[in-house]
């Protein structure tokens, strides 16, 4: 088992991104992607955390899925907060791994998408958060790496695992 890892927020091990079930897939979020390609951001080290279980075989996750929306969102917010080396990385990382698989947003999940985005006006998560959530319930994947509170709104379970208050 992989030792714990000390990040600015407190030391991360892999009980913090176990699931109740095993799964072998998990949608990466947006969030989790930028402050795993960007050192400088404060969540980089448990992002690392995450991808050393995953390696290591602490974590049962082998298949990290990314959709257009996610990647469009990563992407740009490293190219325009972090530098295009940190995005171009991210892609070719994307192109060349075997980790992460690329699943595009059905049509039927992307109209879910755009309801739900319409209907709940009281949520202030961005249109990708909606897409991500709809697509998810298509594909039957329960967990999304993410830093993204919206989620907690959404029939998916965020990891890594955090107090809700």
């Amino acid at each position: 088992m992989a030792a714990p890892v000390e990040t600015s927020i407190g030391t991360v091990t892999a009980e913090h991104f176990r699931p109740g079930h095993v799964r072998h897939q998990v949608v990466v979020g947006p969030k989790f992607l930028y402050a795993l390609f960007n050192p400088r951001d404060q969540m980089h080290a448990v992002s690392r955390a995450f991808m050393a279980f995953v390696r290591d075989g602490d974590l049962p996750y082998r298949r990290l899925i990314v959709n257009e929306h996610i990647v469009d969102e990563a992407a740009t917010r490293l190219k325009k907060q972090a530098s295009i080396r940190n995005a171009a990385s991210f892609l070719t990382t994307l192109d060349e791994s075997t980790l992460y698989q690329f699943a595009s947003v059905s049509e039927t999940a992307f109209h879910d998408a755009k309801a739900t985005f319409s209907e709940w006006t009281d949520l202030d998560a961005s249109f990708t958060d909606f897409v991500v959530a709809a697509h998810m319930d298509a594909l039957d994947v329960e967990h999304i790496l993410t830093y993204d509170r919206h989620y907690d709104a959404f029939d998916v379970t965020p990891l890594p695992y955090r107090n809700r208050d």
